[in-house]
């Protein structure tokens, strides 16, 4: 009874998310980022942001590591919080799709998958030993970010949805925009 009030409750609310990116200039970024940045030997120049959202500030780098688009986050003194590769929908274990599609036919009448990272969190030394030998190391944990369109009788939003390596919802977030990026009439 429990299991199912409380799904109820966690598919049924969605917290919002807005992050507002601005660009960093190299000098602006704590040494620990730029030294864990520098250790992977990057094949693309590396953009900097920091990333304001509504109740944390965050600073991350977007670059190409191996042919993978990657975006690495830090916190502002730049230790480490987790690295995401964006990866396609069709590249997940099979299993792990039939999860996610449950949760998302449950939240909504219609969706589109628009994006998929793999994140991986875990200690410096655990998260570039994953990324230079791609081996499957201990520490780490591995989650799955998606941006969903998702359409219900009320509306249509974006939604972020954070699941477990199993599927399981850990969080889900509806997208919010800043106003003036809409255009209003």
């Amino acid at each position: 009874m429990w299991i199912v009030c409380l799904f109820c409750l966690q598919s049924g609310y969605a917290q919002q998310k807005f992050e507002k990116e601005s660009r960093l200039k190299m000098d602006e970024v704590p040494e620990m980022a730029l030294q864990f940045i520098d250790s992977l030997e990057p094949e693309s120049k590396i953009n900097w942001y920091l990333e304001e959202g509504l109740e944390s500030t965050s600073i991350e780098a977007k670059f190409r590591y191996k042919g993978k688009k990657l975006s690495v986050e830090f916190d502002t003194a730049g230790k480490v919080e987790d690295v995401e590769i964006q990866v396609k929908w069709n590249t997940l274990p099979a299993a792990l799709r039939d999860s996610i599609r449950e949760v998302f036919r449950s939240d909504c009448n219609r969706f589109s998958v628009r994006k998929v990272q793999v994140q991986y969190s875990g200690s410096r030394t655990t998260l570039i030993a994953k990324l230079k030998t791609d081996s499957t190391t201990v520490g780490y944990i591995t989650r799955y970010e998606l941006i969903t369109k998702c359409r219900t009788d009320e509306d249509i939003a974006l939604y972020e949805y954070l699941f477990d390596s199993e599927g399981l919802s850990l969080t889900r977030s509806k997208i919010i925009f800043n106003n003036s990026s809409n255009l209003e009439y």
